[in-house]
């Protein structure tokens, strides 16, 4: 982001910082633009009536720059996690998966495209053209640097650490991925390789491991390509693969047992300790110690709102290894404390976030913040002439382009391209944005524990008085209410078992699979009135309520009825909460269950999947 003058210190003994102009740095890039490449924006105006249409232009620019799972499916208006790219009626439930915008963020995403669009036409009428000519690349890149300086707001950072913008938070795995194997190559007595241990598995991103490991894990990538690389192919040019000489390896590491019972937090942080020190007591062929870097990500808020490896374990461990650890905290739900970002940074931890989780933005986008002094390591390292040829080697511009990266990193910037443009990331993280503001500034601080923790014990309580059979709670042992706002806020993800009614008296209550339960989503999120109009359906069937992706608690074994589906509170609706009332809320929770109980009750109805579809 820019530089604006600092002449106060928050500790009244410390000199304050020196002052520094106003500087903006967004031209930098290496490569000019591909002329033979059209620009995004220009494509989605020309497809919307030539931007007459800005709402249909925003809601494909929205789509854009991303993988396939911001894609909506022509046929149901839905992506992949069933939710839609623009304001859509219903009981917005989803959060912890996936957002549909909300109508006054969208309508801040329709001023920007606005804005875009009216400096395209300037700049056509200067050239003397009479149609959208140029992409106003100038103002793009003053947005996003408006972005990363709201951030820093909203986070609480100070001027030296860095903002990098990704297309998702699975994406901004790929810089603690770069940083790890620099640090490796750079090390003398150890091997080149780099260990990732990845925390909560099942329970984070589905793409995670195979992201921690400088590898694809989607078949179309941000650049709009889908060619040339394919799942599991990797990103950076780092070696052949052979042992020791800069591949790398990764595992896996569950926060449940085989029944899908949440382990203790000493069990989870032994098994991390484990794991690590087995990584670097490994040796190659020669004896010589293999790894020269081992990632440890830290989860704040799973999938089901628990954390694994603590912060103590996290300290245990650089403390007895020093750099050689490289600790990441996967924060990408977006659900913590005003000031945890801060904390983390202080302790040495790269920080993953979204603001398309809790914040409620589209899906998805991400962001990677780092320390000034990681910062400049990550720069020091990539001045050798082996890092800077690797990288420009590297598909990582298939991901992010220079702007999208803080200007405090001068050298990765100028190893990638200027292009594409990426709108897509700028107007996820404008809608974000809105929602994130709106929460740190309408809900008092002193307040929002307490409003979070009234909704999910009114959701609980929802489910346990229904005295239906068919639905009943996740009860993780070692969950009990904490009064800070981090455990209050992993508390607004209420999960529960569904057992469905299959038509016959035997399978009355039977338990269901995970696709079955992915089924059971979509059926939510959809008007079952225009579905199977040849039902005589009830009220709730009309209602669209839109819930968080099922999770397989046992995934390292096939067991049925080890899944369950989720609903979760997002930043919006506490602020809502606090505005109207956390009774005038839970009665749309209400109606959300009501129309669960109509779906698992007549399941043999809605089983199979209606024709039109």
């Amino acid at each position: 982001g820019g530089r604006i003058q600092d002449v106060q210190s928050e500790q009244p003994s410390q000199l304050p910082r020196v002052a520094r102009d106003f500087y903006y740095k967004g031209w930098r890039g290496e490569s000019g633009p591909d002329l033979e490449e059209e620009d995004q924006l220009q494509v989605v105006l020309k497809a919307a009536n030539n931007g007459h249409d800005l709402r249909t232009a925003l809601q494909r620019l929205l789509e854009s720059g991303g993988d396939e799972r911001s894609v909506t499916d022509p046929k149901t208006g839905l992506t992949k996690y069933h939710t839609p790219s623009s304001p859509c009626a219903g009981i917005h439930r989803s959060c912890c998966t996936s957002n549909a915008p909300c109508e006054d963020a969208f309508g801040r995403g329709v001023d920007t495209l606005r804005q875009l669009l009216l400096e395209a036409k300037n700049m056509s009428r200067q050239k003397n053209r009479d149609m959208i000519y140029s992409s106003p690349e100038d103002l793009f890149r003053k947005l996003l640097c408006d972005i990363r300086e709201r951030l820093r707001s909203v986070f609480g950072l100070s001027f030296e650490d860095a903002i990098s913008l990704f297309p998702s938070g699975t994406d901004a795995e790929l810089m603690p991925a770069l940083l790890a194997f620099l640090r490796a190559l750079s090390g003398q007595g150890r091997g080149h390789d780099v260990f990732s241990v990845v925390t909560a598995a099942g329970e984070v991103g589905s793409g995670t491991l195979l992201a921690s490991m400088g590898q694809h894990f989607a078949k179309k990538l941000p650049s709009g390509k889908q060619k040339g690389c394919s799942v599991g192919d990797s990103v950076f040019c780092f070696s052949d693969g052979s042992p020791g000489a800069g591949a790398f390896s990764a595992s896996n590491l569950f926060m449940r047992d085989e029944t899908g019972r949440l382990l203790s937090p000493e069990l989870r942080d032994q098994r991390v300790e484990d794991a690590v020190r087995a990584a670097i007591d490994a040796v190659d062929e020669s004896g010589k110690p293999r790894y020269g870097c081992v990632v440890v990500h830290m989860v704040i808020g799973s999938k089901t709102g628990h954390c694994m490896p603590s912060p103590a374990c996290v300290d245990r461990l650089v403390a007895a290894h020093g750099t050689l650890v490289l600790p990441v905290v996967d924060a990408c739900q977006g659900r913590l404390a005003e000031g945890d970002i801060r904390e983390h940074l202080d302790r040495g931890r790269i920080v993953l976030s979204t603001g398309s989780k809790f914040f409620a933005g589209p899906p998805f986008s991400g962001v990677c913040l780092m320390a000034g002094d990681m910062a400049q390591e990550l720069e020091q390292l990539l001045s050798t002439t082996k890092a800077r040829s690797m990288l420009a080697q590297s598909r990582l511009k298939e991901y992010v382009v220079a702007s999208l990266m803080s200007d405090d990193l001068p050298n990765l910037r100028s190893l990638l391209p200027q292009r594409p443009l990426n709108y897509g990331v700028l107007m996820r993280w404008t809608l974000a944005l809105y929602n994130m503001e709106k929460y740190f500034s309408d809900v008092p601080a002193h307040e929002r524990a307490n409003v979070m923790r009234k909704w999910s014990s009114g959701v609980r309580a929802i489910v346990t008085n229904s005295s239906c059979p068919l639905m009943s709670l996740l009860q993780d042992a070692g969950s009990e209410d904490q009064p800070d706002e981090q455990s209050a806020a992993l508390s607004t993800i209420v999960s529960f078992y569904c057992c469905c009614n299959r038509g016959t008296p035997e399978t009355a209550a039977d338990p269901m699979t995970l696709d079955e339960l992915r089924h059971v989503q979509f059926l939510m999120a959809s008007d079952l009135t225009q579905m199977f109009p040849h039902l005589s359906l009830l009220g709730p069937a009309k209602t669209k309520c839109f819930m968080g992706q099922p999770v397989d608690l046992s995934p390292s074994v096939s067991t049925p009825g080890q899944s369950v589906l989720r609903v979760a509170a997002s930043a919006p609706l506490v602020v809502r909460c606090w505005a109207e009332g956390v009774e005038a809320v839970l009665a749309e929770d209400q109606a959300v269950f009501d129309k669960l109980r109509l779906v698992l009750g007549n399941w043999y109805m809605f089983q199979n999947k209606p024709s039109n579809l």
